[in-house]
């Protein structure tokens, strides 16, 4: 698929991918808000989860095809990066009862042992994902059929001359 699609002239490959960008684009947005509202994490990782995946959600079209979602690189309140919590806010973690323990001095100079569970506000681990998998998994018949007919369709009106 790929070298016929690379033996096209470059201005029907360029017409096809802005195609597939229009009308690929609001599909994946689409299952991924509704993925977003379905979601079955606790509720204390609801709220940050949303917020993770809310931006960057695009299309990042060619061939192969993108589909892009918490890649933003704008930091969040807090301090995080979506591009960097989208894998624990997806998959989960299995460090949710585990404990950290670290030593620190305090503001009077003693020192003392601060003992944290850092993994309580991820969800639990789960191998096929929380939010981008299911979206994907429902997106993707969609995706196909329509980039499918947006190629055959640009062909044959380029071979009709129009």
């Amino acid at each position: 698929m790929r070298r016929a699609f690379r033996a096209l002239p470059k201005d029907l490959r360029n017409a096809i991918r802005r195609e597939q960008r229009s009308q690929v684009g609001p599909i994946w947005r689409e299952e991924m808000a509704a993925s977003l509202a379905r979601t079955s994490v606790p509720a204390r990782a609801l709220r940050p989860q949303q917020r993770v995946f809310r931006t960057g959600t695009r299309v990042k079209a060619g061939l192969p095809m993108y589909l892009v979602a918490g890649a933003s690189t704008r930091t969040m309140r807090g301090g995080g990066l979506p591009v960097d919590l989208d894998a624990p806010y997806e998959f989960g973690s299995n460090r949710r009862s585990n404990y950290t323990r670290y030593n620190r001095r305090s503001k009077n100079g003693t020192p003392h042992t601060v003992t944290r569970r850092a993994g309580l506000q991820l969800p639990p681990r789960q191998s096929n994902g929380y939010v981008v998998y299911p979206a994907l998994a429902r997106a993707l018949p969609r995706v196909i059929g329509t980039w499918v007919h947006a190629v055959n369709q640009r062909i044959e009106r380029a071979i009709d001359g129009s």
